[in-house]
């Protein structure tokens, strides 16, 4: 959020998983006031955009506080191909990635493995293995 010359950083957690499934229910974790994003200019960081539902849920919530302007970047976007995808990218993307379970560098499986310093897939025994 840029205001002027000067920035404000709000973090906000959204969980959408359970397991290895998207809940289809969109948890907002955080901020319970975001009036003052108001007239702003708001760029949303996002670690990984999957069918985008999420994506669509935050900005539907984020609407209601009339920004100026709301972007999006995301380090990773799966390539999906079974008809799950909302159709929502964002502005900016750092890698497509093929359409896997991903852990590490903050991407999780069930509270699991944020603190990997590198990102890799999460094969069918640890999802087992670490399902709750």
């Amino acid at each position: 959020m840029i205001n002027g010359s000067s920035s404000t950083i709000e973090f906000l957690r959204l969980k959408s998983y359970h397991n290895d499934a998207s809940s289809g229910e969109v948890q907002i974790i955080g901020s319970d006031d975001l009036s003052y994003l108001g007239g702003q200019n708001v760029l949303i960081v996002e670690d990984i955009v999957d069918t985008g539902r999420t994506m669509l849920k935050l900005l539907t919530t984020l609407e209601k506080y009339k920004p100026k302007t709301v972007r999006c970047a995301s380090l990773l976007v799966k390539r999906r191909d079974d008809g799950d995808m909302t159709g929502y990218r964002p502005e900016f993307i750092g890698f497509e990635i093929p359409d896997k379970f991903v852990i590490g560098y903050a991407l999780d499986y069930n509270e699991y493995f944020r603190d990997l310093d590198h990102i890799c897939i999460l094969n069918e025994h640890g999802q087992k293995k670490f399902a709750v």
